[in-house]
């Protein structure tokens, strides 16, 4: 319900008290019968109607609060805030296709009703339905001539949606119309970047940076928007002008360093490279250390667990690509996503909140359980743009959890990304990630603890697990790209023939490969390593 509503009024509080009186000794049905008829000899006004919804809301009478609320709708006819209020009673009763009616109708009434708008959103979002959702937010932020700060929370939505296309046409006409606004240039920065748009990325990072230095994720994207091949690049030179300045908070310089880092891997300067990765990756580390006996006793505890029921969804057949990060995921899911009848979803994080989940419930072995969970995960993959034969998450760390995978989806199939360690223990060092699950990527020697745990769980898994592993080497893929694709293809069962590497992707990508993936295919960062392997001998003992 609304949190900004009038005080009570005493004859509202003297109706709910009876109404709470009544259903202790007769129930709810004799209650709001009662009520009913005390209503017809009051005239509430709409705060009125308002207190006493959101009075049956907080005592969890959901059904009668959307009863009382169709009272209310014939005293006040197409009134939007009672439809909304009826909606989201509705949605608490579980009413979900009559709460989406009322929804509408509150927006239809009045398409400036935030309220609805987000209530509906959120409503179809659990659904599964992203799609739509965010059509509504867009819709009613541009119905409301929503202003910058408002926007903000709908980038927000969209983003966790997913919905990049969406939000990008939104915020690039907002970031038009306030130029100014260095938190709307921000973020269209970081939507155009997934969409692809880099030229337009770039200018907006580098205004948002130039003018707040203080934006460290977006000192990070605009490093990604492209490869940098001059010293004199205002962009290096800016990176490097930020670094040295001790001054920006300590998190800011962090990302500073890994950006700067990464423009002087472009350039070839190996050794400067190193210099400012070293003081980065110590400050990374010291902001989110990582737990390597936590690391180890999950690894022993998931082999110690018996075998998983299979009681999941034996008629979907997702496709999981998994490995370590930094090994090629994001490069074979968009070149998957190529064939039209393939879904990138991006990196879900459902696998592993599914995972904690069963597991603080004492839930791993209960076939309901795992049934209800193999359809919310599901859901989440299918949602409601136009259907498709194959859905993949490429989360990469999924591969923490394949038997609890192989438990919701007999059918599913694991595309398992290998890359030569020590390019992958590099390509991590030189990456900042937003993550606590990431933690190890800031020091060679827990990346190598990290990778002993991932190859002692992967052949676990085979060993013991049913689902159908395709290992999928990035020498071959980015070697040999057209005939590693056809294999992978015939593997999934997809289209092999659409599987180009010379077409483009076309979904967004919101990880830090979003600039590489949308290149042709290239070998040169095999055995990448051996150039820094002066600077960094702790890459050979890896």
């Amino acid at each position: 319900m609304n949190d900004r509503l009038p005080a009570v009024p005493q004859f509202v509080e003297a109706l709910l008290a009876e109404f709470m009186a009544e259903a202790a000794r007769r129930g709810g049905v004799a209650a709001l019968l009662q009520l009913a008829e005390r209503l017809q000899t009051q005239r509430p006004g709409l705060d009125d109607w308002a207190a006493l919804l959101a009075g049956l809301l907080r005592g969890g009478f959901a059904e009668e609060a959307a009863e009382i609320a169709a009272l209310a709708l014939r005293a006040l006819p197409q009134n939007p805030q009672l439809h909304y209020w009826r909606g989201n009673a509705l949605r608490v009763a579980g009413r979900l296709d009559d709460a989406e009616r009322e929804l509408l109708a509150a927006l239809r009434s009045d398409p400036r009703q935030r309220d609805a708008a987000l209530s509906l959103a959120f409503m179809l979002r659990e659904q599964g339905r992203y799609d739509a959702a965010a059509q509504i937010l867009v819709a009613s932020a541009q119905a409301r001539d929503a202003q910058p700060a408002e926007l903000q929370a709908s980038i927000g939505f969209l983003r966790e949606c997913g919905a990049f296309a969406a939000g990008h046409a939104l915020l690039r006409a907002a970031h038009a119309r306030w130029p100014d606004n260095l938190d709307i240039a921000a973020a269209a920065g970081e939507f155009a970047l997934a969409v692809g748009e880099f030229e337009q990325a770039q200018r907006c990072l580098a205004e948002a940076t130039r003018n707040d230095p203080r934006k460290g994720a977006s000192w990070l994207r605009l490093s990604r928007c492209r490869r940098f091949t001059a010293r004199s690049d205002e962009d290096v030179q800016r990176f490097e002008k930020a670094w040295r300045d001790r001054g920006i908070n300590a998190q800011t310089r962090t990302c500073v360093g890994f950006a700067l880092g990464k423009a002087l891997d472009d350039l070839e300067d190996h050794a400067g490279a190193v210099q400012v990765l070293h003081e980065a990756n110590a400050r990374a580390t010291a902001a989110s250390p990582w737990n390597r006996t936590a690391w180890d006793a999950f690894v022993t505890q998931q082999r110690l667990l018996p075998p998983l029921p299979k009681a999941g969804d034996d008629s979907f057949t997702p496709v999981f690509v998994v490995g370590l990060p930094r090994t090629g995921t994001t490069l074979a899911a968009s070149l998957l996503a190529r064939d039209t009848q393939v879904r990138d979803r991006g990196e879900l994080n459902w696998i592993g909140a599914m995972h904690a989940h069963l597991q603080s419930q004492e839930a791993f072995y209960d076939r309901a359980a795992l049934r209800t969970t193999a359809a919310i995960v599901a859901t989440h993959m299918r949602r409601d743009d136009a259907p498709a034969h194959f859905y993949l998450d490429k989360n990469p760390l999924n591969f923490r959890y394949l038997d609890l995978i192989a438990a919701l989806f007999p059918r599913a199939k694991i595309v398992h990304c290998r890359r030569d360690l020590r390019d992958t223990a590099l390509s991590l060092w030189m990456q900042h990630f937003d993550h606590a699950d990431l933690g190890f990527a800031y020091d060679f020697a827990d990346i190598a603890a990290y990778a002993r745990g991932y190859e002692t769980l992967m052949a676990h898994w085979r060993e013991t697990l049913a689902v159908p592993i395709f290992e999928l080497d990035y020498a071959a893929l980015a070697g040999a790209t057209d005939a590693t694709l056809r294999r992978l293809g015939e593997f999934i069962g997809c289209d092999v023939t659409a599987l180009s590497s010379d077409v483009a992707p076309a979904h967004a990508i919101a990880t830090a490969s979003v600039w590489q993936a949308r290149q042709p295919v290239y070998a040169t960062s095999i055995g990448r390593w051996q150039r820094y392997a002066t600077y960094l001998p702790e890459l050979a003992a890896i």
